[in-house]
């Protein structure tokens, strides 16, 4: 497979890692008491729905309000440069930085999505091996660690392939 492709699969991956952050900020606002309906109401409007501006004003979520922010436009900006221009040999490197860049925000994102889901599901922030509530499998938070390992890889590996 050549660098588009990968790009691309990285891209889908890049938007499942954000899907499930945001999860992760509903699970850490019904962890800290906050009602479904709270949340539903605040989340209205574009600015209220994907940067939750109104939660952020109302009970401050600090960090994560801000790594929202970052996650969402660089995840936009790689997704649209990898889709639409990754096939361009000349934009390859400034698409693998864009990726390398995306990647240190994603391991805190990710990090906080495993806590959260850990909280929300098993009430205890690392999970060793645990079987899923309500549908079959296993959760461990080493799959966590193994997914931070393999976006810094690919990140790796995708500057070097362009070098």
């Amino acid at each position: 497979m050549n660098f588009y492709v990968y790009n691309i699969i990285c891209a889908m991956v890049a938007l499942y890692i954000y899907i499930s952050f945001r999860i992760s900020i509903t699970s850490y606002l019904r962890i800290n008491k906050n009602s479904k309906t709270y949340i539903k109401k605040s989340k209205k409007g574009f600015l209220n729905y994907w940067l939750y501006k109104y939660i952020n004003d109302d009970i401050q979520l600090g960090y994560i309000f801000y790594l929202n922010i970052s996650v969402l436009v660089l995840t936009l900006v790689y997704v649209f440069l990898s889709v639409c221009f990754g096939w361009i040999k000349a934009l390859n490197l400034p698409i693998a930085i864009c990726n390398a860049i995306l990647c240190v925000a994603q391991v805190p994102a990710i990090i906080f999505s495993d806590i959260y889901w850990n909280l929300e599901n098993y009430k205890k922030k690392f999970v060793i091996f645990e079987r899923n509530k309500g549908w079959r499998g296993f959760h461990s938070s080493f799959y966590a660690i193994i997914g931070i390992l393999g976006i810094l890889a690919f990140a790796i590996y995708n500057i070097c392939s362009t070098i």
